[in-house]
This record gives C-alpha cells, sequence and structure tokens, in this order.
C-alpha cells in the first residue's frame, strides 16, 4: 500500500529542512502493531510532502490512521491524504464548491495543477506543483473588439 499526504506546520518563517513535530500512523487492530511515518522531500510552497509504502499485516482485523501534532499548540495542517494499492494509478479532482468549476487537479504522484477562471469563467492559467516549487504551465489572455463606427 501507499500513503501520501501533505503537511504545514504553523511557523513563522521555518528554515528547517523537514517538519519533525507531527506525524501520521497507522495502528493495526487485531495485532497491536503500529507503522509511523515522518514526510520526506523539500519544503514547497509551506508544505512538505508524505510518501511512504506499507505492508499491512494477514492477521489484521482493522486499521486506524492517526494524526499527531506535537507542535506545542500552533496548529499542524495535512492535506490531500491518499491511501492505495501501490500500483494504482489515483487522480483526484477538486471543484469550486458554488460554480462548480474545476479548480485543481492532483496526479497520481499527489502533486496539484491548479485552474484559474477570469470573472467570465474562462479559463486564464494553469500552474503545476512540482518538486521545485510552483509552475505556471500556460496562461491566455483574450478580449472582444469593440465595435468600429
Amino acid at each position: 500500500m501507499l500513503l501520501s499526504a501533505w503537511v504545514k506546520e504553523n511557523t513563522t518563517d521555518c528554515k528547517c529542512s523537514s517538519y519533525v513535530k507531527q506525524s501520521i500512523s497507522i495502528i493495526y487492530g487485531g495485532n497491536k502493531t503500529t507503522e509511523n511515518f515522518k514526510p520526506t522531500g523539500n519544503i514547497i510552497e509551506g508544505w512538505q510532502r508524505y510518501e511512504s509504502e506499507f505492508i499491512i499485516p494477514a492477521d489484521a482485523k482493522s486499521i486506524q490512521v492517526q494524526f499527531e501534532n506535537n507542535n506545542d499548540g500552533a496548529p499542524v495542517f495535512f492535506d490531500d491524504v491518499r491511501i492505495n494499492p501501490f500500483n494504482a494509478n489515483v487522480k483526484s479532482f477538486i471543484y469550486h464548491s458554488s460554480n462548480l468549476r474545476l479548480t485543481s487537479e492532483l496526479d497520481e504522484n499527489n502533486y496539484a495543477s491548479f485552474y484559474e477562471y477570469d470573472d467570465d469563467g474562462t479559463l486564464i492559467r494553469v500552474k503545476k506543483e512540482t518538486s521545485k516549487g510552483i509552475k505556471t504551465i500556460t496562461e491566455t489572455r483574450s478580449a472582444m473588439q469593440k465595435a468600429i463606427q
């Protein structure tokens, strides 16, 4: 199985290479074993990614996912949590709650593409989250010519 998620510790200006004051644990019922996970990789726009493989024991009767905050009362945010088979190709889609436009798409690596629209609902910009930060992929502007008199 594959665990993938993003975490953000609410710090004013983290000069650290990794967040350490939180964790995700999987607790298996029946055999009382626990696996603990920590984020890895670069901190991108304030977020760090979890990506860990794990095997569910054959005698596990239940699975509990636990999110821990050891940040001395400061908030910790977990987002885009996924648990899926390792070879699965999972995509997720996020739509705006009122206009139902596609706002984000999470690819098989849990990196997001962001879609921005103008006031008329026309797609004007697509941004892609990468291991090096968020990059603009496409940007389009158009206008109608005013009537010539």
